[in-house]
């Protein structure tokens, strides 16, 4: 297998302790209830106090804060997907949370392991107290994607993989106290904005407390050190597919979250109200991380979903860059727009079964963990999109547009006239980018290609080759391996298309520099 693979939950994330007490998250703000107030444990003397009149204007900021956020959740996502492709996605208010397309990362593919909000493994103590905290204090919240979109910001913004994100925003029971389990993304932010871990600067520290972090299963060496080689080789998916309830439930849990001092108490205490304005800080860079996903989503994705065949397949694109191309016919530039498009296939069989019963044994139908699909080939059809006061770049074009000459590919009527069909890819046997994926259940297969348009607007639409096939017999492949599923014919009822909803290409100002 020449892919990266990777699981949602790859080790055990507590690794850090503080001495004097529980250490937990920092927050912007509580808001059990309608109104907003701080609540705050303290870990500092008594003299570290606020003012009756800078605490009102603390939570008046809050609750500023909070319902800009609210407003951006609830509304954003679905006006971003009014011009988007949404087809058998609930409501689809649906959006991708997905770092920027990477221009060196062209060309590259990769095998994940979907984030869905899975409960980490009960072997781990922290999922066990994690699930009692949560049910008393979230109530009907879906904590598990609320806490994968918490953990795409905390990436974001700089923080680490490992950090107990679960610790950090629901806290643990009282009976936990004598534990003194820390938190390492309850360190703070750091003046550059990235979360700090202090404890990792003391090697032989870190390690011992590692060390100390019992687990409740009881394993020999060699079995951890199997375990621990194993995690080494995997990788989280970057990427989440979120709800607006998703980004409701993580603000929400995250102004629920205790605020407290975020140093360990053998240092200086910060002083409450920097706590505070740290979390206001925190809650306008979220603000302006989520008005750029919304932005990258907006106009330039789609989302299919088979049902059938229990494939999903998101794409998305950005502009890289404009650049000229000499002097055309007409006297005017010739602009070239250089696209990058990530695709995404899933596989969501085990979603769509998770209310079917299993199938019996003689009923001859796979069970859910071995039912794969593999993508075969792909059909691209790329076209350019010229609005009616677009000034067109050659002699040409303008002979088209005012009638003098007439295009054989254009027979529709005044919509069909501004589109023009100008790559068609047609490789059904080629997999994409050279692979021949096999998925499992839960597993998306992710890669990154482009365009190029002479038009600042354009759009995309296709479909994937597949074949279902058994996931414990089929092994991934490139392009010239041998292939089972290419043998099978044209009809065989295995093999079908996984349709790629029409996506844009769209220049803005916003891209250039």
């Amino acid at each position: 297998m020449h892919y990266q693979r990777a699981l949602s939950y790859s080790r055990p994330l507590c690794r850090r302790q503080v001495n004097g007490g529980r250490l937990q998250s920092p927050n912007w703000l509580h808001c059990m209830q309608t109104t907003c107030s701080y609540h705050i444990q303290s870990t500092s003397s008594s003299e570290d106090t606020i003012g009756s009149e800078s605490m009102a204007r603390n939570n008046t900021i809050s609750r500023r804060l909070y319902r800009i956020l609210l407003r951006s959740c609830r509304q954003g996502v679905g006006i971003s997907n009014k011009d988007n492709s949404i087809d058998n996605v609930g409501s689809g208010n649906c959006l991708l949370l997905q770092p920027p397309l990477d221009p060196r990362k062209y060309g590259f593919a990769k095998i994940v392991k979907a984030r869905r909000g899975q409960t980490p493994p009960q072997g781990n103590n922290v999922a066990t107290k994690t699930n009692t905290a949560s049910s008393s204090i979230h109530g009907n919240i879906d904590v598990g994607m609320a806490m994968e979109v918490l953990r795409f910001v905390h990436m974001s913004l700089g923080g680490d993989a490992d950090d107990d994100l679960h610790h950090y925003y629901l806290g643990v029971s009282d009976e936990d106290d004598s534990r003194d389990d820390s938190v390492g993304a309850a360190t703070g932010r750091h003046s550059e904005g990235h979360y700090t871990q202090f404890l990792d600067e003391d090697e032989e520290r870190a390690e011992e407390l590692t060390g100390t972090y019992g687990d409740v299963s009881e394993k020999d060496d060699d079995s951890e050190r199997e375990e621990d080689a194993a995690e080494d080789d995997l990788e989280f998916d970057e990427s989440i597919l979120a709800t607006n309830n998703d980004l409701t439930n993580a603000v929400r849990i995250a102004f629920r979250a205790p605020l407290v001092s975020p140093t360990p108490s053998n240092e200086e205490t910060w002083p409450k109200q920097t706590i505070i304005q740290r979390r206001h800080r925190d809650a306008i860079d979220v603000s302006n991380l989520l008005s750029e996903q919304l932005r990258m989503w907006s106009g330039k994705s789609s989302i299919s979903v088979d049902l059938k065949r229990g494939v999903r397949v998101v794409a998305t694109s950005a502009c890289l860059m404009r650049s000229s191309a000499g002097v055309g016919v007409s006297g005017l530039d010739k602009k070239s727009y250089k696209f990058a498009y990530r695709i995404r296939v899933e596989n969501v069989a085990d979603l769509l079964d998770a209310r079917k019963e299993p199938p019996s044994d003689d009923s001859g139908e796979l069970s859910v963990e071995h039912r794969a699909v593999q993508l075969l080939g792909r059909t691209w059809r790329i076209s350019e999109c010229r609005t009616k006061n677009q000034k067109p770049s050659s002699l040409l074009q303008r002979l088209l547009e005012d009638g003098a000459l007439i295009d054989e590919n254009n027979q529709g009527g005044d919509a069909e006239e501004e589109r023009r069909e100008v790559q068609v890819v047609d490789e059904p046997r080629t997999g994409a980018v050279g692979h021949l994926p096999v998925l499992g259940p839960g597993e998306v297969f992710e890669y990154m290609s482009g365009a190029e348009l002479s038009t600042p607007t354009g759009q995309m639409t296709g479909c994937f080759h597949m074949a279902s096939v058994d996931f414990q017999l089929t092994d991934s492949a490139h392009v010239g391996n041998p292939v089972e599923a290419l043998s099978w014919a044209s009809d065989d009822e295995r093999r079908f298309e996984a349709k790629v909803g029409k996506f844009g290409f769209l220049f803005d100002d916003y891209n250039e520099d």
